[in-house]
């Protein structure tokens, strides 16, 4: 029988897009584009891609977290791709972008429609699972179908395919595949989420070997439940049933950053967003110390659910990219097979949060000293060096 639920609301900010989609997906991510000084972008990092949001500049966030160190390089065999769920609204599942990018459940795959073949309490739980409807179907329902859609944009921000010849590329393009967890809907009520549901949605992620939970989403009410979750998850209690929690700072003026960011614990990564000249967003809430690391969030240009492209800002993209950019280099050979908790010392603490880039300072006091800048230069070396990287060497 399915559990029910006590409903404990939870304020969600979701982002509106500055730019609608056009009537061709192609030609909206393929035409240059100004939407900032950011728009078009210094000359791309890797010519050789054929996606033509990138080859147009238009995506000057990739280069800035030195995405292309982490695709692929070469004759390197595939690579065993990090699992990064998205806490969101769904995701459209068909996105050209998407399709060939998704978390796959193998049983479920090979096994019968209508049964729960692999006996985890939910039926035919392909992608992932929709929290909200609780069923498995996890694209965007009702009115979120026929509008610009949150979780798809963030997903192509994690994992957009790499050059297929059309639309964009993220920095997890080879080394994330995205499983989609809908815990919010669209629209008055549904737009807030419930505690018990997430806490559910933790514990279908963990069980099913997500890396990387990423939330874009942020709420100020919580519940002791769901508490004890993200400290038996990010807490470094119990290494070996850990995951990396990569969340939102808000850039709405709150006065604090919201859950989960708010959580002191070792396994939280932060997105703080920023925009030109690298500065933190103004309105950016302060957020615990900790790992903080800079991302982009301004003039930002993503899939959406109707199957095309939009320009959008603010930090939830920050955290998107973010989760890419971790994603990209936890797959690579170097690190691919380091645990959860080896990755945060080793890598994430020890060599991205001493990067000498650095962000400017926040407006109103928060992050006075800047944070480090979000970038895979860790995977830098002398055939392959990024031009954000070149000032640091490999």
């Amino acid at each position: 029988m399915r559990r029910m639920h006590r409903s404990i609301t939870c304020a969600v900010s979701f982002l509106a897009a500055i730019a609608a989609d056009s009537a061709s997906a192609d030609s909206y991510a393929c035409r240059a584009l100004s939407c900032s000084t950011l728009i078009p972008s210094k000359p791309i990092d890797d010519p050789t891609i054929r996606d033509c949001g990138y080859r147009k500049g238009n995506q000057w966030w990739v280069d800035h977290v030195a995405g292309s160190l982490a695709w692929r390089d070469g004759d390197e065999p595939s690579r065993e791709r990090v699992t990064v769920a998205i806490f969101d609204d769904g995701a459209n599942l068909d996105h050209e972008d998407l399709r060939e990018q998704l978390w796959t459940n193998p049983l479920e795959a090979q096994g019968k429609t209508g049964v729960d073949d692999d006996r985890n309490g939910y039926i035919d739980d392909l992608h992932g699972w929709d929290f909200v409807d609780d069923d498995a179907s996890v694209a965007p329902q009702g009115d979120c179908a026929t509008t610009p859609n949150h979780g798809t944009f963030m997903a192509s921000l994690v994992a957009a395919r790499r050059d297929n010849g059309a639309g964009i590329v993220a920095a997890g393009s080879d080394g994330a595949q995205v499983m989609v967890l809908r815990i919010v809907g669209c629209g008055g009520a549904a737009m807030r989420t419930d505690p018990a549901r997430v806490r559910r949605a933790l514990e279908y992620a963990m069980a099913q070997g997500a890396k990387i939970l990423s939330f874009s989403a942020h709420w100020s009410v919580t519940s002791p439940e769901l508490d004890a979750a993200f400290a038996a998850i990010a807490g470094g209690s119990h290494p070996e049933s850990a995951a990396i929690v990569v969340a939102s700072v808000p850039n709405k003026g709150e006065a604090n950053a919201g859950y989960p960011a708010a959580y002191p614990f070792r396994g939280i990564i932060r997105a703080v967003p920023i925009g030109n000249d690298d500065i933190i967003s103004p309105g950016t809430s302060p957020a615990p110390a900790g790992l903080n690391f800079g991302a982009p969030s301004a003039c930002v240009l993503g899939a959406t659910g109707a199957g095309g492209y939009a320009i959008r800002q603010g930090s939830s993209n920050s955290t998107a990219i973010l989760s890419g950019v971790l994603a990209g280099i936890w797959s690579s050979p170097r690190y691919a097979k380091f645990s959860p908790d080896r990755f945060l010392e080793e890598v994430v603490q020890a060599r991205m949060a001493r990067t000498p880039r650095r962000s400017k300072p926040g407006t109103g006091g928060t992050h006075p000293d800047g944070v480090p800048l979000a970038d895979a230069c860790t995977l830098a070396s002398q055939q392959r060096t990024a031009r954000v990287c070149q000032s640091r060497g490999p």
